[in-house]
């Protein structure tokens, strides 16, 4: 009887503990699906942010279209509006920069939490890793929204020394038709800084090699202007001559260049970086 006693108390005392068990096991499935639930949504909700940028880095993107346009053979072509243009892209660029390295620190921070005390959310872990997911295509595409717009801020620097020197010629030119000559002489020192800084610049990642080639021949523009203003101040008829001669050459060669193909070469360079970034924001929301 005893013994009878003794199995039902440890029967009772076995049922008890598993009874427990059970109570643990559900409440913990509960509270880690709770928390899976709410790390999710945290990280939907940062995902969703980003993702409502796109269109601002998109319309950034385009910006590099509209300053080639204003080089190619099919536009009239105003460097004073050409100017503020590229200067607007340049400040677009630097928004976008600040927009994107801000979305990164929110994705790491959502992509931190929800990898935290994996042990506790065992039970939604399919859930985390779905988003986790998504928010690491999310952070390939700004990877690829980064490199596009540091290339572009750099090549914006370009465009604006770029359109900058060639204002200076046509201001240099007309001065020196209205015999303004220390005007002249101010404008050539202009001229110089812009079309030596364009020079520099012209290297930049995304540029193809022929802009390199049109700055040198700028600087040797810019070269012979300044012979012909120093022949001028001088009376030197024929260091006249001679200057006009040479800058007529110059002309020439830089009407030469194949702009369309110089903006094509730019878009091709440029292309691939959208493309990847359009591709992983598609599977950041898919």
């Amino acid at each position: 009887m005893f013994q009878d006693l003794a199995q039902m108390n440890r029967r009772r005392t076995e049922f008890i503990a598993i009874a427990v068990l059970m109570v643990v096991v559900i409440g913990y499935a509960a509270a880690g699906l709770v928390v899976s639930v709410s790390r999710v949504a945290g990280a939907e909700r940062t995902l969703n942010a980003v993702v409502s940028h796109q269109n601002t880095l998109n319309s950034t993107f385009r910006d590099i279209n509209a300053q080639l346009g204003q080089l190619s053979s099919g536009s009239a072509f105003n460097p004073e509006q050409a100017i503020i243009l590229v200067d607007k892209s340049i400040s677009n660029s630097e928004l976008a920069t600040k927009t994107i390295e801000e979305d990164d620190a929110s994705l790491v921070s959502a992509s931190s939490e929800l990898q935290s005390a994996r042990w506790l959310t065992l039970v939604g872990q399919s859930s985390l890793d779905r988003e986790a997911t998504r928010l690491g295509h999310a952070r390939n595409a700004l990877g690829s929204a980064r490199t596009y717009v540091t290339d572009e801020l750099q090549d914006g620097h370009f465009w604006h020394s770029l359109y900058a020197g060639l204002n200076d010629m046509a201001r240099l030119r007309a001065q020196v038709y209205a015999n303004d000559l220390q005007t002249a002489s101010a404008t050539l020192v202009t001229l110089k800084t812009d079309v030596d800084s364009g020079a520099q610049l012209s290297t930049s990642p995304g540029l193809p090699a022929a802009l390199h080639k049109l700055m040198v021949d700028m600087q040797t523009l810019e070269s012979d202007f300044g012979k012909d203003l120093d022949a001028r101040l001088a009376g030197d008829d024929g260091g006249i001559a001679s200057a006009d001669e040479a800058i007529s050459a110059d002309l020439q060669k830089i009407a030469g260049y194949d702009f369309d193909q110089i903006a094509a070469d730019i878009t091709a360079y440029y292309k691939p970086l959208l493309d990847r970034f359009n591709a992983e924001i598609a599977a950041a929301t898919s």
